[in-house]
């Protein structure tokens, strides 16, 4: 069976030649969006990658930055927009924890029209996620957890699917001591590593409350961890890629994926 994670945008909150950090999961019982970035771009970044909104069927929103709930606010309204051409209107089901369910919930109705603002139980199923928690879409079981995250509560899962391929995901995060065992043995990890190690005093990743790439290399390499997938960085350096896959590499032994925006990963 086909699965593939379909790399939107793998920049931060203030890119200057990237997308905000999202991307899509595709399965043949389900597309999940993973975050939406920061705004109606994420129309832009869909099309690029011949996905229509009305092909998402699940969203998880991992907290309430601008650059990651934005583009969800903007699909949400589209949904709205197209659900009064149809007898039986598109729903989606959203998860996301009780902070970011509030916040959307506050942004739709501070900015849409009343009309469309009470036509939107019509296109979403909210899911207000307690952790730990899972439910199953599709033939996949989804595992909810607290990133652990010390600026904003984060909402994390671990996609386990039938042919024992695993796929967990930090929000933009890195991985640390408060979330590594999320990521034990994992197949794929998508984390956040903000700029190398190397270059930590030009980009202060700490002050951002993120980490660098050896950081989050550091701990894979203990979790066991298959495939290290690297997003939500600076893109400022010059031959990011092949820079940064030099110092994980040096402290991570299994494969490093830098991931680019409109990139696609076969699991």
């Amino acid at each position: 069976m086909s699965r593939e994670i379909v790399m939107l945008g793998t920049g931060s909150a203030f890119p200057q030649s990237s997308y905000n950090s999202c991307f899509l999961i595709r399965s043949s019982s389900f597309t999940m969006l993973c975050d939406a970035g920061g705004g109606a771009g994420i129309f832009r970044q869909l099309r690029a990658v011949s996905a229509g909104p009305s092909e998402i069927t699940h969203m998880t929103i991992s907290h309430c930055h601008t650059d990651h709930i934005f583009g969800a606010v903007w699909l949400i309204r589209h949904l709205v927009n197209i659900s009064s051409d149809s007898s039986q209107p598109k729903r989606l089901d959203v998860y996301a924890n009780r902070q970011t369910a509030h916040a959307l919930m506050e942004i739709c109705r501070l900015t849409f029209l009343k009309s469309y603002y009470d036509r939107l139980n019509d296109v979403i199923d909210l899911h207000v996620i307690e952790t730990p928690s899972s439910t199953k879409i599709g033939d996949t079981i989804v595992s909810f957890f607290d990133v652990g995250s010390e600026n904003v509560d984060q909402l994390g899962f671990r996609m386990e699917f039938p042919e024992d391929k695993s796929v967990v995901w930090l929000g933009d995060e890195a991985l640390t001591d408060r979330n590594c065992e999320e990521a034990r043995d994992a197949g794929y990890l998508i984390c956040g590593a903000f700029c190398r190690y190397a270059d930590r005093d030009i980009f202060k990743p700490y002050e951002k409350h993120h980490q660098t790439v050896k950081d989050v290399a550091e701990i894979a390499q203990k979790m066991n961890v298959r495939n290290m997938v690297l997003y939500h960085s600076e893109d400022r350096t010059d031959n990011k890629e092949k820079l940064y896959r030099a110092e994980a590499s040096e402290y991570f032994d299994g494969e490093v994926i830098i991931a680019r925006d409109l990139q696609t990963i076969r699991l």
